[in-house]
């Protein structure tokens, strides 16, 4: 009984605790729900919309028994369509049987005029009675269309994903359909293009968003995409966009985007965006002479058409650039790909060389901040080459210095340019002339005289054979600048010797100065399209630079050739054109003496053609990379590189530019500093090398 008795009582006392407990995390929850979460109210508005001009009425009832200077309004926006600054009055005492709650109530009225139709949602604001707080629903606003009362629009506007933006950063921009309460998709669109910048429309799906406003479902609808760039910091307009869907034709309202200006160290790139930077080396280990590829690349998202890679420099190295490439396409966050800059890097000396590599800069705008990259410096081996001329071809051989006889071999006599050439054509008028005269020398008198004066208007060149000499030997032992000032001495007095101009070449590419070297061979080439050496020297310098699709030199014999074989018919001509008359019946003259003028013709015209090839200009680009332009003006924008060494055809000159050709048959304007020489003209006044 007692233990009975006991075990109630615990019980009973047990059911106490735990009520009083359940009691107070109730009241405090509720306490806390109060503090944390106000209670919502519900703004009342007419059934129908009302027109732009005409008043629109919010109403929200307070359960409070304060007075109207207790009561405050706190983060009320109301959206565009209504009219700024209206006017707020609020009643007190009121009595307000049904709605919920017993006492007093106050009521808030919001007046304001309805500026221009459409459908908005008033976001939740918060009204303030003494220590009470409440809080409002949101609610869906109309305006309707003048003279129609149940035709609201939808609306049309701009969206930009951040608000703090940066100059040269590509931004991307959406054109959406607002708060359109069923699925609608546009007939027509019409953007202007903003007044500065790229502005760049580009494919994306974006999901479609959907918003319950209380029993009311709206929609966002994406109808077009665009990448937007700025190279200037301050304020830049998007214009409005005019959208027709149905029965509606909507403008957008202009937008205003705010660009902050680069932080310095971002300035020599102007690369805003999220990449990465890396590099690789094509061989990494060569022979003394020889080159090698290097390739910086930045990928990633961000302004990769405009931004700068970084230029490499080195003493250690003769540094040429090659040509820069890119793969990059539009997508919805913005510019996505690669950009790639590549190099042609020749070591002055054998060994092993560490390249060190530029850094580069650049905004992550996502991360605020700036970040920097560098990759590790890649090693070089460089072995000592075996000769003293351009390291080996395809097979190994060597581009050879030639000899004396080499030169001599290889050098043409340019008859065609020599003014007592033209005696050759003495014989033949003095023929004529004799026989006209009928004081004709005997059967073998005639070629006699012919000889003897031939004979008489061939006179040869001596040559310097001491300082060729002993340029070719300073050449052998590695002076190649000691030589080159000797070569260009002797060039002076003979500018189309083959064989000099094909070891100053050898000479000049040992030095560097590649661009150059090709400018030589090339002239060289044209000199005496004959030599072999001179054209394997060429095609095997032209591929170690990577210079492809570089236009035919000249191939047509030299000059001399048609020159010799004209003024030889001329003489013939005369001399059957003297004898025949005696020894042949008429029209056995007339057919000799046509065949012969056929072949003076055929020869001369030949000879012209050649002599007009070889004065054909071509111009070789350098010393360094340079652009082409689409007009003539140091301030266009440049649209093609080329590297030097790239030979490229001239074909109109205007002020201090050239509209030239190059192998691939693009056009363009290039500057006359941007290049070396031109082949055809005169040859330029080497700069020495320092």
């Amino acid at each position: 009984m007692v233990c009975h008795r006991n075990t109630g009582a615990r019980r009973g006392r047990a059911l106490l605790v735990i009520t009083a407990l359940t009691v107070f995390l109730l009241s405090t929850a509720a306490l806390g729900f109060s503090e944390e979460d106000p209670a919502r109210l519900r703004v009342e508005l007419s059934d129908t919309p009302p027109s732009p001009g005409s008043r629109i009425t919010l109403e929200v009832v307070v359960p409070t028994n304060l007075e109207s200077d207790e009561i405050e309004i706190a983060g009320l926006d109301l959206p565009d369509i209504v009219a700024p600054n209206p006017n707020t009055v609020i009643e007190t005492g009121l009595s307000l049987p049904g709605r919920g709650f017993a006492g007093r109530a106050a009521r808030v009225r919001i007046e304001g005029q309805a500026a221009r139709p459409g459908r908005a949602v008033l976001e939740s604001f918060r009204i303030h009675a003494g220590e009470e707080v409440f809080e409002t629903e949101p609610q869906v606003l109309e305006v309707s269309v003048a003279g129609a009362s149940d035709e609201v629009p939808f609306g049309v506007s701009w969206r930009v994903g951040r608000e703090e933006l940066y100059q040269n950063e590509v931004v991307p921009i959406s054109l959406v359909i607002e708060n359109a309460e069923e699925y609608v998709f546009p007939d027509s669109l019409e953007v202007p293009s903003p007044e500065e910048g790229e502005f760049v429309e580009v494919q994306a799906f974006e999901e479609i968003e959907r918003r319950e406003v209380g029993n009311r479902t709206l929609f966002t609808i994406p109808i077009a995409r665009f990448l937007y760039t700025v190279d200037r910091a301050g304020s830049v307009e998007l214009p409005q966009a005019r959208v027709q869907a149905g029965a509606f034709d909507e403008l957008t309202r202009a937008k205003e985007l705010t660009l902050r200006e680069l932080p310095e160290e971002v300035r020599g790139s102007n690369a805003v965006g999220v990449f990465e930077y890396d590099a690789d080396l094509e061989d990494d280990r060569i022979a003394e002479g020889d080159s090698t590829v290097l390739t910086l690349r930045v990928r990633g998202r961000g302004n990769l058409e405009t931004l700068q890679i970084p230029s490499l420099e080195s003493d250690e190295f003769v540094v040429t650039e090659l040509e820069e490439t890119h793969d990059i396409a539009a997508e919805a966050a913005g510019f996505v790909g690669t950009r790639e800059l590549r190099y042609r890097v020749t070591p002055r000396s054998t060994g092993v060389h560490s390249i060190r590599l530029p850094e580069f800069v650049w905004l992550d705008p996502e991360l605020g901040g700036t970040q920097r990259g560098r990759p590790a410096a890649p090693a070089l081996q460089v072995e000592q080459a075996e000769t003293a001329g351009v390291g080996g071809g395809e097979e190994g051989e060597a581009l050879a210095v030639l000899d004396l006889e080499g030169i001599r071999r290889i050098e043409p006599a340019n008859y065609y340019r020599r003014a007592e050439t033209y005696l050759w054509l003495l014989p033949g008028i003095i023929v004529v002339l004799l026989g006209v005269s009928g004081v004709l020398p005997t059967r073998g008198g005639a070629p006699a005289v012919v000889l003897v004066l031939l004979l008489a208007a061939t006179a040869s060149e001596a040559f310097p054979e001491d300082r060729v000499t002993r340029a070719i030997e300073m050449q052998r032992a590695g002076s190649h600048a000691e030589a080159l000032e000797i070569y260009d001495q002797v060039l002076q007095e003979r500018p189309d010797s083959p064989g000099l101009l094909y070891n100053s070449a050898l000479a000049l590419y040992n030095e560097g100065a590649v661009a150059e070297a090709v400018y030589r061979l090339r002239r060289a080439l044209r000199a005496n399209a004959r030599a072999p050496e001179i054209g394997t020297a060429l095609a095997h310098l032209e591929a170690r630079l990577g210079l492809e699709q570089q236009p035919e030199p000249s191939r047509l014999p030299h000059p001399d050739v048609f020159v010799i074989a004209a003024l030889v018919l001329v003489n013939l001509l005369c001399l059957v054109a003297v004898f025949a008359k005696r020894r042949f019946r008429g029209a056995t003259v007339v057919i000799i003496a046509v065949f012969a003028v056929v072949l003076t013709l055929a020869s001369a015209g030949f000879a012209l053609a050649s002599v007009r090839a070889s004065r054909m200009p071509v111009a070789i680009v350098g010393p360094e990379t340079a652009v082409l332009r689409r007009i003539p003006d140091a301030d266009a924008d440049a649209w093609l590189r080329l590297e030097g060494g790239t030979a490229v055809q001239v074909l109109v000159r205007h002020r201090d530019f050239q509209l030239v050709r190059t192998g691939y048959g693009v056009e363009g304007w290039l500057s006359g500093e941007a290049v070396v020489g031109t082949i055809g003209e005169p040859p330029p006044i080497r700069k020495t090398r320092e």
